[in-house]
């Protein structure tokens, strides 16, 4: 299957500084040439995720199929409807916004999802109805 603009490939992501999902927004020949990342809508020039288990739907084309090493869906219980409890607070996703555990919120593109763990100062786990995904947070303008 041959790659197209307007198909998704993971990607590593310049600003935010790790392998995620992007939308394919230009090609060169039969290879994406600028992508649109998925998470914090920032369009750069296509670069090869640098993961050691690349994902299985990059430049070469093949089909997806969900990955441990790609902080996509990961385990069956991923896919339990993600519905916060009346009583939770759910917080609207944003990347300047500082997530902790436990915490409920909604993503424009995942829907609702719950914080597992920060991985970091920057990074949060979150289980999204579709599976399990790594998010950036707590990040101010320019960094």
């Amino acid at each position: 299957m041959a790659l197209r603009a307007g198909q998704e490939v993971d990607s590593w992501c310049t600003r935010c500084k790790m392998d995620l999902l992007h939308r394919i927004v230009a090609m060169v020949g039969d290879k994406p040439a600028r992508v649109e990342c998925r998470t914090c809508s920032s369009q750069h020039n296509y670069r090869a995720p640098k993961s050691a288990l690349a994902s299985p739907r990059s430049a070469s084309g093949s089909p997806r199929a969900p990955s441990a090493g790609t902080g996509r869906s990961r385990a069956p219980e991923a896919h339990a409807a993600m519905v916060p409890p009346s009583t939770a607070k759910v917080h609207s996703y944003a990347i300047s916004t500082r997530f902790m555990a436990d915490q409920w919120i909604v993503h424009r593109t995942f829907g609702n999802g719950l914080v597992l763990r920060e991985l970091g100062p920057d990074k949060i786990e979150v289980r999204f109805d579709g599976g399990v995904k790594t998010l950036v947070h707590n990040r101010t303008e320019g960094a």
